[in-house]
């Protein structure tokens, strides 16, 4: 039966496959959705003090009415198989970081996500630099901006990035959503203050 398997058993193995695929795909998608909520994002209490920071932004609350939630900066976008690939491993390497570290409460109190928030935006800003800030890139284009509408001194920097290029949003908009940290004292700097 195995070398020559009859048409109803091809035809049940083939349906139970299509069927088993089909479920797989749907949980999947709908499990990537869910992870991009903004209440799952905030459910950590190591959260708390960034939530609180976005609240006060412009991606929270503005004239427009759209608000940008956490993954629409932190989780790549796009329609390609490729782009598709960078979001599955993105949610796969920062999730599963992310949950680690609060099972074991790398950042259990405010002062310990503090000591290492400079540390973390400087991955999180490299990451977008490598990607040519291609998450502002989804809701913020610079052909479809109103330079005349700008400040004179957003308009002139905005003009030189669409002629010269050279320079990602990340470059230039670094804090915009959450405070920028300080970047701690390097302790060989006291060490030599000390002398």
């Amino acid at each position: 039966m195995l070398i020559n398997p009859s048409k109803l058993a091809l035809g049940v193995l083939l349906g139970g496959g299509f069927f088993a695929g089909f479920v797989f795909f749907v949980v999947f998608h709908f499990g990537m959705t869910a992870t991009n909520s903004m209440d799952l994002c905030i459910s950590c209490h190591e959260m708390d003090g960034v939530y609180e920071e976005y609240k006060k932004t412009p991606h929270y609350n503005n004239a427009s009415g759209v608000r940008a939630t956490c993954s629409d900066c932190h989780v790549p976008h796009g329609k390609t198989f490729p782009d598709w690939i960078d979001k599955f491993l993105a949610k796969l390497t920062i999730g599963t970081k992310d949950i680690f570290h609060h099972t074991i409460g790398t950042y259990d109190t405010k002062e310990k996500f503090q000591a290492a928030r400079y540390e973390m935006a400087q991955h999180v800003i490299e990451n977008m630099r490598s990607r040519d800030s291609k998450e502002c890139r989804h809701c913020h284009s610079l052909e479809a901006m109103d330079i005349a509408e700008q400040g004179k001194s957003a308009a002139r920097k905005h003009k030189r990035m669409m002629e010269k290029g050279g320079k990602t949003c990340i470059d230039c908009h670094t804090g915009i959503a959450h405070e920028e940290p300080e970047e701690p004292d390097d302790e060989d700097d006291e060490d030599d203050d000390e002398k």
